[in-house]
């Protein structure tokens, strides 16, 4: 049976980072933040998912991708991602959490910085896991899986880490002393992907 992804909760999310260093999240701003301080919060998740991944990595069709090739079904989608969780043991709704967030389900998905396909694939991961079409769903699938295995294994299964370490880098997370790192898109980054993952579990 496919995995289908449940909708998310229609309203709209913000997310703030305090003085403390504190992640906040709210679904109503008070009168003062709707125009003085608004540009403290940050959208997390978009009502009626607008768009959940062009706010953050302005991610755009290839313009070199073949045309027959551009559209793939979900049931090839949910097929390479259930290939991927049996060969990975990653659970396959963190990797639908994932790809929704990165490439909201565009397998032909570019980033400014060159990650492709559905999990957007940097090209160095990409020829690390072997992958020769990254607009590939079965390969670009199984390549962000097995990412992620790695990054659990080397953050011990702390999915916090694991998702910043996949949004930054493993080392940049090391290097802030195994926390996210102050970076804002990693901050917004890791709670919108595991707010996603956790309404898909709970589906």
């Amino acid at each position: 049976m496919p995995f289908l992804a449940p909708p998310i909760a229609q309203a709209d999310i913000y997310i703030q980072q305090d003085t403390s260093e504190q992640i906040v999240l709210t679904n109503i701003l008070s009168d003062s933040e709707q125009t003085n301080q608004r540009v403290r919060y940050e959208l997390l998740i978009e009502n009626e998912i607008r768009s959940l991944s062009n706010t953050e990595h302005n991610i755009a069709r290839n313009p070199h991708s073949n045309e027959g090739n551009d559209s793939w079904s979900r049931q090839q989608i949910s097929d390479a991602v259930a290939s991927a969780s049996a060969q990975t043991a990653i659970d396959p709704a963190l990797i639908h959490a994932v790809i929704r967030v990165e490439s909201n389900y565009n397998a032909r998905a570019v980033s400014r910085r060159g990650a492709k396909g559905l999990m957007q694939l940097m090209p160095s991961t990409a020829r690390r896991f072997n992958v020769t079409n990254p607009y590939d769903p079965a390969q670009n699938v199984l390549a962000g899986a097995q990412y992620l295995r790695e990054l659990h294994t080397l953050f011990n299964g702390n999915l916090t880490l694991m998702l910043a370490a996949y949004n930054a880098g493993p080392k940049s997370v090391s290097k802030h002393h195994m926390k996210i790192p102050p970076f804002m898109e990693t901050r917004l980054y890791v709670p919108k992907v595991l707010s996603v993952y956790r309404q898909l579990r709970a589906g």
